[in-house]
Parts: structure tokens; C-alpha cells; sequence
């Protein structure tokens, strides 16, 4: 009996080469700060185009026009103590509680949004509405509150960005020329500059208390001690 034997054969399908094409690359000019900007940001593991990546994905988050933001900030917490000149070199010893905006080292994009929460004085522990006589809305109608409240942007600040104002006197921290050269200096937010600095200066000149603020002034704390 006879087998018939078959040839079997095994048919390979030709190899596909598969080629990764190259990433497309256009190249962009930015100003000195900006590129010094974006060293500041990028981490050691990370190449430009993840920083510039993160940025974008945070102005995603914008909405409406430029001055509105959808970025939601987490809340960061710290206290600073200063100290006032009364009448009969009387030293008015003050602590403060406030809150600011952790902005995460994102110096071109931030806004601090300070807001005091306590004040410490004495042996007492104050809400700043009874301790200055106004809210946080209408701080400019005080000067304590205003000078307090220009230090803690400042520690705020430094604490974020390792930023020293160089201020010394509380006259210092009324001058906006100062504050527009540390923002300058320092390369830091614009939006910052003019929500957290020049916006309460400039109402500290332009608006004036009513007569219902005016006398909760004079009944606060800050007049009663007299501080400052």
C-alpha cells in the first residue's frame, strides 16, 4: 500500500517594519525672563516641552476673560509677629494669623488673595472686624490693617519663592514703586502685582470711609491702644 506523503510548507507573511516618525519640532523665541522663567519650573527629570505642556494645562482652566480664574487654589496657613511705636514709646506687640493662596512656584500665574484671619494682642485673640473696626473688603480704611496686611504679602512671598523684600519700616511697604520692583526683579505674576498690592494701595488713596465705617473705626481696638 502506498502513502502518499505531502509537502507541507509554511508560508511566512513578509516582515512589516514599522517606523516611529520623528516628532515634528517648531522652534519659539521668547524674552530672557521668560526663558529663565521656565529653567525655574522645570524639574531635573523634565524637558521644556513637559513644562510648557503643565502651563497650557493650567490655562485650560481659565475661563471668561483674562481676570477670571477657575484654578482652585488649596489654602496655606501662617502666623508673623511685628511690632508698633505707641504714644509715650508705648510698643504695641502684635501677632497674626492669615491664609493665602498656594500657588505651587507658578511665579508667572498666581494670585496671593491674602486674608487675615486673627490678630493676636495682648492676652486676647481678636476677629479682625472688632480689632481694626472694618472687614477684609474695606482693610484700606485702616492703616494698621493695610500695613499688617502688606506684610503678610510679603511673608507670603518669601516663604513661596524665597523672596526678600528688603522692606524695613512700615513706610516701605506703602510704596508701590517698592512692591513693582520686587514683581519686576523677581519676574513674578502681573496678576498678582495688581490684585494683591496695587489694587488695596491705590483704594487706600482713592476711597475714604463712610461715616458708618468712620465711627467703628474709632471704637476699634487699633485706635482705642493707639497703635501705630
Amino acid at each position: 500500500m502506498n502513502k502518499m506523503v505531502e509537502n507541507q510548507h509554511t508560508v511566512k507573511e513578509p516582515t512589516k517594519v514599522v517606523e516611529e516618525l520623528p516628532s515634528r519640532i517648531k522652534t519659539i523665541k521668547v524674552d530672557i525672563r521668560a526663558w529663565d522663567s521656565l529653567k525655574q519650573l522645570k524639574k531635573e527629570y523634565e524637558t521644556f516641552n513637559d513644562v510648557i505642556k503643565e502651563l497650557l494645562n493650567e490655562r485650560t482652566k481659565s475661563i471668561g476673560d483674562d481676570n477670571v480664574k477657575a484654578i482652585k487654589y488649596e489654602r496655606k496657613t501662617t502666623f508673623f509677629n511685628t511690632e508698633y511705636k505707641g504714644p509715650l514709646f508705648k510698643r504695641h506687640s502684635i501677632g497674626v494669623e492669615f491664609e493665602y493662596n498656594d500657588v505651587k512656584n507658578q511665579k508667572l500665574d498666581f494670585s496671593l488673595n491674602v486674608k487675615i484671619k486673627k490678630v493676636f494682642y495682648g492676652k486676647r485673640i481678636f476677629n479682625p472686624s472688632i480689632f481694626f473696626g472694618v472687614d477684609g473688603t474695606h482693610k484700606h480704611y485702616n492703616k494698621v490693617f493695610m500695613n499688617l496686611y502688606l506684610k503678610a504679602v510679603g511673608l507670603a512671598l518669601d516663604r513661596e519663592f524665597r523672596i526678600h523684600s528688603g522692606m524695613i519700616s512700615d513706610k516701605d511697604y506703602g510704596d508701590i514703586a517698592r512692591w513693582k520692583k520686587i514683581y519686576y526683579d523677581y519676574n513674578l505674576s502681573e496678576e498678582s502685582f495688581k490684585h494683591d498690592v496695587e489694587a488695596p494701595l491705590r483704594l487706600s488713596e482713592e476711597e475714604k470711609p463712610t461715616d458708618e465705617w468712620h465711627k467703628k473705626i474709632i471704637d476699634s481696638i487699633t485706635v482705642k491702644s493707639h497703635i501705630m
